[in-house]
């Protein structure tokens, strides 16, 4: 049975394989490399206009990694949907200048709330909400007070609802090191009703 219509919660998109991006001081997708593995998005005609109405459909994106760096090498992070894989135009910014615990590769996770707000045939718009939260410490490790949470919120309009559209994150280091690393181990995109 078909659940796409949007009418209950379904997985569209699960990674299988952990992704791991370093070594780049200019935006790159790190949730996924074209042309090595799949990249998470959204099928086309999922916003169609049909019941239920495209307006109020949503999805939701969880997304679990570790993050490192060599000392003091700050890290800035987005979202983006766009019909075009690894496209960083349109970016919606989640964080600028983070700056990872050095020589500690730790957790850290971002989830995004995904809602069509306005539809036409051939144009739709997204609102995307969401919050990033970095670990200071190692998995495992003693708690800290450390921790850092950030929250964002922007929306994407004139995408067209009829072709399929790229869900990626993007990042940027500050500096340009081997150990400068985001490593995604999960990542999932629901359509959520």
């Amino acid at each position: 049975m078909s659940f796409f219509t949007g009418t209950v919660v379904e997985t569209l998109f699960s990674l299988s394989t952990a992704v791991t991006k370093n070594t780049y001081t200019t935006i790159a997708a790190y949730t996924g490399v074209a042309g090595t593995n799949p990249i998470p998005s959204i099928p086309a005609g999922f916003f169609s206009n049909v019941n239920p109405n495209p307006l109020g459909r949503g999805l939701y994106l969880e997304m679990h990694g570790t993050i490192a760096n060599t000392a003091a090498a700050t890290f800035a992070n987005a979202i983006n949907v766009n019909p075009t894989v690894a496209t960083s135009t349109g970016n919606i910014t989640i964080n600028t200048a983070y700056t990872p615990t050095a020589s500690v590769t730790a957790p850290f996770w971002v989830k995004a709330w995904i809602t069509c707000t306005a539809f036409a045939t051939s144009t739709m718009t997204l609102q995307i909400n969401g919050e990033a939260n970095y670990h200071s410490v190692a998995s495992g490790g003693a708690p800290t007070t450390t921790q850092q949470t950030v929250g964002f919120t922007g929306s994407i309009a004139s995408l067209d609802p009829r072709v399929l559209q790229y869900v990626e994150l993007f990042g940027t280091w500050s500096a340009s090191s081997s150990s400068n690393t985001t490593t995604v181990q999960q990542l999932k995109l629901l359509g959520i009703n």
